[in-house]
């Protein structure tokens, strides 16, 4: 009987034991299963932030304010309020538009003006030229110069370069034009604002942002050159396929918009055209089929910090006209990769 007693006794202490053991195992199961809830509700909140963060950053930045290059129309809108006497607003859509409509007190000078014909179509004018141009509507080197077409920046790309060349530093392409200033609900007119011409010395051409033929022919005929030095041709891929200047890379001048026309930010201009070997580093020719389209991706990547863009004046109509060699796209042919959408 005491045997049993104690044996009874020693079962009831294991299974109080046991009992105890199953109940903490219990209540740690419990504790782990809540404890992993809330790390999932962690995780789960930490995945949201950080994927609400990378949203925002992928975002199309379109903004260029403190840009060096370009303005926003409410940059443009603040100037245009202030009716500042030494800010200019270059309508460079032509004649023909700007007579159906313009934004108030701006000002008509279509690129036709600054180029020459001899020796090659739509060259830059000589400074004199310019000069003349730019004095006969009041603008001096302290002038603000904003300029909008209806082209993508074309044009006013076009014009940009004309005076960046001749060292007019304060000037800027509008973001999306035309259409953006009409956005802003600004004043249009067609009336033609009086201006009080101005004798304006501009400074001499600056070599390193234009090249030549015969630069470029030195180019297409040295291989080992074209390491250090990115010749693109901006053209679209129907004229490439045409033929182009050896060595020379196509990257369509559209493929610097996003879809709803302003042009890539800084950052992406940066990202596309680094993924299609296009370096910081580089020496950069651009060309187009008479440098009007190249002039605004040189403004472009001069926001990027591409510090070494020059522009093949004369361009595909220059080598055309001078029966250069000429390379036809084949399989291997240097196109892009990167569709830059």
């Amino acid at each position: 009987m005491t045997i049993t007693s104690q044996v009874l006794s020693e079962v009831v202490f294991f299974l109080t034991i046991f009992h105890n053991y199953l109940c903490n195992l219990t209540n740690y199961i419990k504790w782990r299963e809540n404890n992993m809830f809330k790390r999932k509700r962690s995780l789960v909140a930490m995945i949201f932030i950080i994927s609400a963060l990378l949203l925002v950053a992928c975002v199309n930045d379109t903004s260029f304010e403190g840009s060096n290059n370009f303005a926003e129309a409410s940059e443009v809108a603040e100037v245009y309020l202030e009716t500042s006497e030494n800010v200019k607003i270059i309508d460079a859509r032509g004649a023909e538009a700007y007579a159906k409509g313009h934004l108030k007190n701006s000002i008509c000078i279509s690129p036709s003006e600054l180029v020459v014909s001899d020796p090659v179509k739509a060259t830059v004018a000589p400074k004199e030229q310019v000069e003349e141009v730019l004095g006969n509507f009041g603008i001096n080197k302290d002038t603000m110069v904003y300029i909008y077409d209806d082209n993508g920046g074309v044009y006013a790309g076009r014009i940009w370069w004309t005076l960046k060349l001749y060292g007019h530093e304060n000037v800027k392409v509008i973001n999306n034009g035309a259409k953006a200033l009409e956005q802003s609900a600004l004043e249009m007119s067609k009336s033609v604002p009086e201006v009080t011409p101005v004798d304006y010395t501009m400074q001499p051409m600056n070599e390193d942002l234009i090249v030549d033929l015969e630069t470029v022919k030195k180019y297409a005929e040295d291989p080992s050159a074209q390491e250090n030095v990115k010749l693109i041709d901006v053209r679209s891929i129907a004229e490439y396929e045409e033929g182009y200047i050896p060595g020379a890379i196509l990257y369509p001048h559209t493929k610097n918009y996003y879809s709803d026309g302003t042009f890539k930010s800084a950052r992406d201009t940066t990202i596309f055209y680094q993924d299609a070997g296009i370096e910081k580093d580089h020496e950069i020719i651009l060309y187009c089929k008479s440098s009007y389209r190249a002039t605004i991706v040189a403004a472009l990547l001069d926001e990027a910090g591409y510090e070494n863009v020059k522009v093949f004046d004369g361009a595909w109509i220059a080598w055309e006209n001078e029966s250069m060699p000429t390379a036809e796209v084949e399989e291997d042919a240097p196109i892009t990769t990167s569709d830059g959408s």
